[in-house]
């Protein structure tokens, strides 16, 4: 099974990947009992605390999905290429909620940069995000792509052959 590389319609992706990032994983962290600010380590520890008023297998289900998502989460986000600070930027704002301001300030660069800097580091996120919720040991890919192709609606970043 081979992958083709398919035309990313970027402002749509960067769309879809500000939405989810913004809405969908603190539910996500929610779900799993983790903070987001836990995906900014290189390292992502399991604890499990539950209070929820479920039954236990439904509990568990949900943990468990939630947790295996939060687990592609982190591993697509530390894969941003570090070269160009595009991963940093990226842990910076949406794991740990560093604004914009304070991001500029610490990295001593300018606005128009961080902008586009984080435009670039999302679509990396969503592509990468991809490959990671199709890896068995993720067992995710129930997650909806990101990624929205400029050729075809609703087709995926990866096009097994």
């Amino acid at each position: 099974m081979g992958c083709t590389v398919i035309d990313i319609d970027e402002e749509k992706t960067v769309s879809n990947t500000r939405d989810f990032l913004e809405f969908e994983l603190p539910q996500l962290a929610s779900l799993a009992d983790r903070d987001v600010t836990s995906l900014s380590s290189p390292q992502l520890s399991f604890s499990c605390s539950h209070s929820a008023p479920q039954s236990q297998d439904d509990l568990l289900i949900n943990h468990w999905s939630a947790d295996t998502a939060l687990v592609a989460i982190h591993a697509a986000a530390h894969h941003i290429p570090a070269y160009n600070d595009e991963r940093e930027i990226f842990i910076n704002i949406y794991f740990c909620h560093m604004t914009e301001k304070e991001l500029i300030n610490k990295m001593l660069i300018s606005k128009s940069t961080l902008r586009r800097k984080k435009r670039k580091a999302l679509i990396e996120f969503a592509v990468r995000l991809d490959t990671q919720k199709c890896n068995p040991n993720h067992n995710c890919d129930w997650l909806a792509s990101l990624v929205v192709n400029n050729n075809r609606k609703g087709e995926s970043f990866l096009d097994p052959k």
